[in-house]
C-alpha cells in the first residue's frame, strides 16, 4: 500500500507543471509589481526575470490598459523571445502594424518578426520602417514648360 501511494507522489510531483519560483498568477504580481514600481517597462522585465510566461505578461500588462508598444518594447528589452511577445499581444487585440512597428523599433529582427507573423496567418509585417534618406525630391519648373510668357495686366481679367 505504501509502495503504491509513494509510486502516485512520485507520478504527480514529475508530471506538476513548472511553476515560477512564487506560484502567484501573472495578473496578481503585475499589479502588486506596478503599486510599488509605478513603471510598467520595469514590471515587465522583472516578471520576464522571474521567469513567468512571456506570452502571458505581454497578454495580462496590455489587458491592464498599458500601451501595446510600450508592453512590445519593454518585452523586447527584457529579452522575451519574439515569437511569444507577438502571440501575447496578438491575444490582447493589438494590431500587427503596431506590433511590428513596434518591435522593430525595440531592435528586433524584421525577418524573424514577418515569419512569425507569417506563421500567424498574418500578411508580413504589416509596417515597413521608412527609408534613410526619405523621399526623392520632384523637381518642379513653371506651366507650359517653357520660361518666359509676358507681362499680365490687370485689366485683361
Amino acid at each position: 500500500m505504501i509502495k503504491k501511494n509513494g509510486m502516485l507522489l512520485l507520478a504527480f510531483i514529475l508530471f506538476l507543471p513548472v511553476l515560477p519560483a512564487n506560484s502567484q498568477s501573472v495578473q496578481d504580481y503585475l499589479k502588486e509589481a506596478f503599486i510599488q514600481k509605478k513603471d510598467i517597462c520595469e514590471v515587465v522585465k522583472g516578471a520576464l526575470k522571474d521567469k513567468y510566461e512571456c506570452r502571458d505578461v505581454v497578454k495580462a500588462s496590455i489587458q491592464e490598459g498599458h500601451t501595446a508598444c510600450l508592453v512590445v518594447r519593454c518585452a523586447i528589452e527584457g529579452g522575451g523571445p519574439l515569437e511569444g511577445i507577438v502571440k501575447g499581444a496578438l491575444e490582447a487585440g493589438a494590431t500587427s502594424d503596431v506590433i511590428s512597428r513596434c518591435a522593430i523599433d525595440a531592435g528586433a529582427d524584421p525577418r524573424e518578426l514577418a515569419g512569425i507573423m507569417q506563421r500567424e496567418g498574418l500578411p508580413g509585417l504589416g509596417y515597413t520602417p521608412p527609408p534613410g534618406g526619405g523621399p526623392t525630391p520632384i523637381a518642379v519648373g513653371p506651366p507650359g514648360g517653357g520660361s518666359g510668357g509676358g507681362v499680365l495686366s490687370p485689366s485683361s481679367f
